[in-house]
């Protein structure tokens, strides 16, 4: 925190002008461990689950609300899904206590049970079913935060919510029921009369201890909120800074400070909605809202707002020059041109196939020439061996993940990154760049940046399938002889490049074209090509000093291969079939099979 601090104030800016944010930026920096707070690598946690009190008509909305918001979330379709993908932040949706069975490959399945029990007659959860929520929360907390450096987004969705952590803030704090309760999916007059009627009955019923936390959770729940609590501790443990959403997502923060105190250090509110209770709960927990805009729409809406404005600001403190680094910024670039300029130059050095065609050959480093590939008029038309030859390379393409400890020959790698090279590019903007990657070191950080990853993104599958994902190893980047690194620079060719201006996303396409030659020809030269795309994109940029407008899409181990199975591996391991051919294939409009 101190280097953070001094950091902020040598930055060209005078001192404590970027105001209430540099206090987020050091707390973020003693939290994460390092001078420098990262806020791009961001995950966000949206737990689910119902409410038994909704029966006493305390919401605007069913109960049955609950699971289509899930679905929502789960096909990308809800204002978090919009805000998180601007902000690069993955969401993870977990069922901890939604009525009914929602079948989607994107859930995480961890039903505590279906929906707690109405609090204004029984309990809302029993002791084991406490445990198990907070338990849960925990280990979600701690996969997506894994590695350090994480920021985690606190979100929830759950008809009823409002009341059942309106309920819980007056339990902890003895404040009367009507100073708390807000309006929450937005009730009208009398439906707000009675949501507060119904929790002041529900804590007359149980007068919960406010000071066993326990026994506050199992008489009034609910799932979601004892679920996120539990996130906030796993992640707060593993140093991920805490973003706390709404009223709900605030409630659970101050429940997890009940188990642990320090745990407040960790969190940063997002902002203040116009719920009674909110005010409140930050007191509690001496917080000070990033934003205050009026939003009430949870599911951490507000949280990945105001991680927009912290990712600004704290890419602001890493590419903000220091006073010092400004006056000699023009001698510092000249001297890194002047570097580049004397590195290696190498001349393409051709070879002679026996058909007489001229290929690029063997060069102890890379030509940065066109290869020198020249044809007849005859030789533009394919023959039927080559023809051949093309389909079986794509036929028999494999993702491989297992090498055998043998270099590849220069001039091998030299035709795969050509054929990298002349991948088809919208507007021949040819926006890739090939890092080829041999040290040891450096692909050991690789790995373990796409382990982390691999575990993270485990929980996303059920028990079983939870086990053969993690099963899929990821030891390639060890075992291959050098990793390629596949960017895009979306500058290259300029801010108008012809066929992109109406879809940004050429540039992506080009670079896919790009790795697909590749991996075609390594498959024609009997090599072996495996594609890691489980990272954290500043993760690659950090590690291999990529500058940030530049995107890592796609790590290719490379090297050679003991195993060329007939079908693709995961395939043969049950993981998914290939989807029928005539599934795809549409005739003139969507849908019509023809």
């Amino acid at each position: 925190m101190e280097a953070a601090a001094k950091r902020l104030d040598s930055l060209t800016k005078p001192k404590g002008s970027l105001g209430q944010f540099e206090t987020w930026l050091i707390q973020a920096a003693g939290i994460q461990g390092t001078p420098i707070a990262r806020f791009d690598q961001a995950h966000v946690v949206i737990m689910a689950g119902d409410h038994g009190v909704v029966e006493e008509g305390v919401s605007a909305y069913p109960a049955d609300v609950t699971a289509q918001m899930v679905m929502n979330f789960l096909r990308g379709q809800a204002a978090v899904n919009a805000l998180a993908r601007q902000a690069q932040a993955q969401v993870h949706v977990v069922d901890i206590g939604v009525k009914g069975t929602i079948d989607h490959p994107f859930l995480i399945h961890k039903k505590v049970r279906a929906g707690t029990r109405n609090f204004c007659h029984e309990q809302a959860l029993t002791t084991e079913e406490v445990w198990q929520a907070l338990a849960i929360g925990v280990e979600v907390g701690e996969a997506v935060a894994i590695g350090g450096e994480r920021v985690i987004a606190l979100g929830e969705m759950g008809i009823g919510n409002t009341a059942v952590s309106s309920a819980l803030l007056c339990a902890f704090s003895g404040v009367e029921v009507a100073d708390v309760v807000g309006r929450g999916t937005g009730i009208d007059d009398t439906a707000l009369a009675r949501k507060i009627s119904v929790i002041a009955r529900a804590l007359d019923l149980h007068q919960p201890k406010a000071q066993e936390p326990l026994d506050v959770l199992c008489k009034l729940g609910g799932l979601e909120i004892i679920g996120l609590a539990g996130v906030a501790l796993g992640a707060a443990a593993n140093r991920a800074v805490i973003l706390a959403d709404g009223l709900i997502s605030t409630v659970a923060v101050l429940i997890a400070a009940k188990f642990e105190p320090r745990v407040s250090q960790y969190v940063i509110a997002a902002h203040r909605s116009p719920e009674p209770g909110h005010a409140l709960a930050l007191r509690l927990l001496g917080l000070r809202p990033v934003l205050d805009l009026g939003m009430r729409l949870g599911e951490a809406s507000g949280a990945v707002t105001a991680l927009l404005t912290l990712q600004g600001a704290a890419r602001a403190m890493k590419e903000m020059a220091t006073f010092e680094e400004a006056s000699v910024a023009t001698e510092r670039f000249d001297s890194h041109l002047a570097s580049a300029i004397s590195a290696k130059h190498v001349h393409n050095v051709e070879e002679q196939r026996d058909d007489g065609m001229t290929l690029p050959g063997k060069s102890s480093s890379f030509s940065q020439e066109e290869p020198g590939l020249q044809y007849t008029e005859e030789e533009l038309f394919f023959s039927e061996a080559e023809r051949a030859a093309v389909y079986k390379a794509i036929y028999l393409r494999r993702d491989i993940r297992r090498f055998v400890p043998k270099e590849l020959p220069e001039d091998a790698l030299l035709r795969i990154l050509n054929a990298g090279h002349h991948g088809p590019s919208v507007g021949f903007m040819q926006p890739w760049n090939f890092i080829v990657i041999r040290d040891h070191k450096l692909k050991q950080q690789l790995r373990n940046v796409v382990e982390r990853e691999r575990i993270a993104a485990s929980l996303h599958f059920p028990d079983r399938k939870r086990d053969e994902y993690l099963r899929l190893k990821v030891e390639g980047i060890l075992e291959a002889p050098l990793t390629i690194c596949v960017t895009n620079d979306p500058t290259r060719g300029g801010s108008h490049v012809l066929g992109r201006n109406s879809i940004p996303e050429t540039d992506l396409f080009s670079v896919s074209c790009a790795i697909e030659n590749m991996w075609l020809a390594a498959r024609a030269e009997n090599i072996a090509l495996g594609w890691v795309s489980i990272y954290q994109k500043p993760d690659i940029q950090e590690i291999l000093r990529i500058p940030p407008h530049v995107t890592p899409v796609g790590l290719l181990t490379l090297g050679y291969t003991d195993e060329w199975p007939q079908q693709p591996i995961l395939k043969t391991s049950g993981w998914r079939e290939r989807v029928p051919f005539t599934e795809v294939l549409y005739q003139n409009q969507w849908g019509n099979r023809g």
